[in-house]
């Protein structure tokens, strides 16, 4: 019986086809899932020290697939009064807004054309796989297509980057996923912003006991210049903290977090 690692390597397009159909699936399993996160960003200084720092601690949610975050706490202070109801509002509004099939699909259609784009600008190279927690991984090295012409910032974005991808190889999922920018990437011709050379994104998605995979933690850095002279200097970190599954009957007390 031929070893996994001995067999030949699935090409990214065939990859692309398992991912989008574990995806619709997914989309109803996330239904039964409620999830704390931590999300922290930081403004930095030239030095490297930290300017400014916020944190969010929220609550996370799925309606038809789509998740929805309820802001519990911010900078370790709860939401209460005016601003809590603030916040319950804000929510039941994306509660209602992913309540409808089309707001849903019409969401999902821009999120397929950012991938078919991310697909095209990049090329896959060394193939090759790795085992992580029992499961076979295809590996792959990105890098820009040189012979592919950018019509939109996302596709800009995705040409500019270089990095690595794990994929699930049963599955199709994206396991984690380390990119930075090899060049700048211009907003608006650089009149807007303009995204500077080493901007660093790291994606790690988490496969839960039941199967579903969730987004463990999405976290990067870099800086930018605003307009014509303001220069920002950025870091982010976010972070599922603890998930949980829910009855259908469960469900419908926690539909919009109070």
């Amino acid at each position: 019986m031929a070893r996994a690692a001995d067999l030949p390597l699935p090409d990214p397009q065939a990859l692309r086809q398992r991912a989008i159909a574990s995806a619709r699936k997914l989309r109803k399993d996330r239904e039964n899932y409620s999830c704390t996160v931590r999300a922290e960003s930081f403004e930095m200084n030239a030095d490297g020290s930290v300017k400014k720092k916020k944190t969010v601690f929220e609550e996370r949610f799925y309606v038809n697939g789509r998740p929805v975050d309820h802001v519990l706490a911010r900078d370790g202070k709860t939401l209460t009064g005016a601003d809590s109801r603030k916040e319950q509002e804000r929510t039941d509004k994306e509660v209602k807004k992913y309540s409808d099939v089309k707001n849903v699909e019409k969401s999902e259609e821009q999120m397929q054309r950012q991938l078919d784009a991310f697909l095209a600008a990049l090329r896959f190279k060394n193939g090759h796989r790795e085992t992580r927690d029992g499961r076979t991984l295809v590996v792959y090295d990105l890098a820009g297509d040189p012979n592919f012409h950018p019509r939109k910032l996302e596709e800009n974005f995705a040409q500019s980057l270089t990095g690595t991808l794990w994929m699930d190889e049963e599955s199709g999922v994206p396991r984690e996923l380390k990119v930075e920018t090899a060049r700048d990437v211009k907003i608006a011709g650089g009149v807007a912003a303009n995204l500077h050379k080493g901007f660093q994104l790291h994606l790690l998605q988490q496969r839960q006991a039941d199967g579903v995979w969730l987004t463990k933690v999405a976290e990067g850095s870099g800086d930018m210049r605003a307009a014509l002279f303001l220069r920002q200097r950025f870091r982010f970190h976010e972070e599922l903290d603890q998930c949980h599954l829910f009855s259908v009957d469960t469900r419908q007390k926690v539909q919009g977090p109070k």
